[in-house]
């Protein structure tokens, strides 16, 4: 089968064994795998990376002792892996097992896959907009989940890659006011066109005063952080009202100032981070899918493997919402 190595801003396709099923584990021939953030690293590292990609939909091929998947069956690949036995796993909170076992890239024509991190794929929703169940759409459902965010609420989301343009549309589709915060001209006016009452520049030396200000006679209890940024962090911090609420799902591996007393005890914060979402929230994220008339414009760009060079090139300008790969085009 074809599958992608990446390095040095290259990404090259090579010919590699077909996976075989074993276990719990299926073989899942993939019709849609989408590049995630993360995945800059692969494209910047300067050793090859052959394991990046862990997103994507696609249909069973193949299984061994699978008791929850048969062939033909068309599935949501989310990402990573779990043991299948621990508290997490049994909860369908498998992102955080502490000992998963290796994986395979989603950037190929076939993946194997444990039978128990797929999810349905239901007839009536296709490859493409499954595909955003997963890293695109899998954070905000944890934070508008764990935040309950109702049409009453008023919510400020940072950074609008495709992780906040996700945010986005799980807030409007539960009816709240969203205030975005987004510097990049291209997702400042998708933003717009996916209904953010508000687009505030970070540049601005007075953005935390202009948080304030919009729609001041509703407190600003919940903010999405999905940007990863250390200023945006604090301005979340800075812009919530006492007994606020801050969910963190941009990837962000340095440190940021915090006052324990100022920030949280005075103010009654809370802040807690969001890596994913549970895969009981199936029914849930299979409501938008159907139902948000926006969340389809989070998928801005489509290649097949043919331009696979040109997909990550592109998604590196940031001038993108979402870029779905089609390993069979």
């Amino acid at each position: 089968m074809k599958s992608l190595v990446i390095h040095n801003k290259l990404v090259e396709i090579e010919t590699v064994p077909d996976p075989v099923p074993h276990g719990a584990w299926v073989v899942v021939k993939v019709e849609s795998t989408p590049i995630c953030g993360s995945d800059k690293n692969a494209y910047l590292s300067p050793t090859p990376i052959r394991n990046a990609g862990h997103e994507g939909t696609g249909v069973v091929v193949g299984t061994a002792g699978s008791s929850l998947l048969k062939e033909g069956d068309r599935v949501i690949l989310n990402p990573l892996s779990g043991c299948g036995e621990c508290r997490y796993c049994r909860t369908g909170n498998y992102i955080y097992c502490p000992q998963k076992p290796a994986w395979t890239s989603h950037f190929a024509e076939y993946a194997l896959v444990q039978d128990f991190v797929c999810t349905p794929l239901p007839e009536d929703i296709d490859f493409d907009l499954g595909s955003l169940a997963c890293c695109a759409l899998g954070p905000g459902m944890g934070s508008v989940r764990r935040m309950n965010v109702r049409a009453f609420d008023k919510v400020l989301i940072t950074g609008m890659g495709p992780v906040g343009l996700g945010a986005l549309a799980l807030s409007k589709f539960l009816g709240a006011y969203v205030i975005s915060v987004e510097s990049e001209p291209y997702r400042v006016q998708l933003a717009r066109e996916m209904g953010a009452d508000v687009v505030l520049d970070p540049r601005d030396p007075d953005i935390l005063q202009q948080v304030q200000a919009v729609d001041a006679r509703t407190p600003l209890l919940k903010a999405i952080e999905c940007s990863g940024n250390s200023k945006a962090e604090r301005l979340c911090i800075d812009a919530l009202e006492p007994l606020g609420m801050l969910s963190c799902c941009g990837e962000n591996h340095t440190e940021i100032p915090i006052r324990v007393s100022e920030d949280f005890i005075r103010k009654g914060l809370t802040m807690m981070g969001n890596w994913h979402c549970s895969t009981h929230d199936a029914q849930s994220m299979y409501a938008i899918l159907r139902r948000s008339p926006v969340v389809g414009k989070i998928i801005t760009h489509r290649y097949g493997f043919s331009r696979v060079q040109e997909a990550f090139d592109q998604f590196m300008t940031g001038n993108t919402g979402k870029v779905i790969i089609n390993p069979w085009q």
